[in-house]
């Protein structure tokens, strides 16, 4: 990976692939890395370029909190350092909300976009999620039993209910992770986006934009893509039949196909 000056921190990144530019956007705590199964159907068709946001990966990790604003600001940056926009951005829970602030404010420099597993503003029982997630990082809990209980929110019964499998995915998900979130980071990224409301600023939005969810979703239920869509002048809304919050991960060629089908169509 190469390193770039934006927006006064250095932010780690990586481009693969030829063609027109698409942007991906990771998810809270995840680093560029958890696109590594998604990417090979993507880089066929364009030049595909992942970052670490800050707080994860090889990025820096300056003293928290962190907005939002200030992580849309970043990928802005990238963006302009880079010299690539308008590109495409897919950006995935957290980079959802990344990418929300990107349409309000660096409109520009997108030409469309796709809101994966996004909400425009946090409910009660994400609030409860995220105290449990930040509780288990502070704790003395095996990073293993940690990242089952993720696999819990993120994946469908299809998944879980192969115990063995969901053990050997946690163990490899750990075990391979080379550069594991800290604590500080976490918790950085978790204060701005449990504050995000984009509700207010999503009708100025004028880049063509998919919101894309999956019928399963518990975390982020398909009501908030919903309202997104209704917000967002000319958005199309997209429900899969399957998949949950990692839908990318667990039906992805359903899901990048669906991504596909809609950055390589005319307006």
């Amino acid at each position: 990976m190469a390193t770039i000056n934006a927006n006064g921190i250095q932010l780690h990144y990586d481009i693969e692939g030829d063609g027109p530019p698409l942007l991906l956007i990771s998810g809270l705590g995840g680093h560029s890395g958890v696109w590594a199964t998604v990417k090979p159907l993507l880089t066929l068709h364009y030049k595909v370029i992942t970052f670490d946001n800050r707080g994860t990966g090889q990025s820096d990790v300056p003293p928290g909190p962190y907005t939002i604003d200030q992580m849309a600001d970043d990928a802005a940056a990238l963006i302009e350092g880079l010299g690539l926009g308008p590109v495409d951005v897919v950006g995935w829970s957290l980079g959802g909300s990344v990418l929300q602030s990107l349409l309000i404010h660096h409109g520009p420099l997108l030409r469309r976009a796709v809101l994966l597993s996004a909400f425009p503003s946090y409910t009660a029982v994400q609030d409860g999620w995220l105290d449990c997630l930040l509780s288990l990082k502070r704790s003395d809990v095996s990073p293993i039993a940690q990242a089952v209980f993720g696999m819990a929110w993120g994946f469908t019964p299809r998944f879980l209910f192969d115990h063995d499998f969901v053990d050997a995915a946690a163990r490899f998900a750990v075990e391979q992770d080379p550069t594991p979130v800290t604590i500080g980071g976490l918790e950085a990224q978790a204060h701005g986006l449990r504050r995000y409301d984009s509700r207010v600023d999503l009708p100025g939005v004028a880049t063509p934009t998919l919101v894309l969810i999956g019928a399963e979703d518990t975390l982020t239920p398909p009501a908030q893509s919903v309202e997104m869509a209704a917000l967002i002048p000319g958005a199309r809304l997209q429900i899969l039949p399957r998949g949950g919050h990692g839908m990318v991960l667990e039906y992805t060629q359903d899901t990048v196909g669906a991504i596909t089908a809609f950055l390589g169509c005319e307006a």
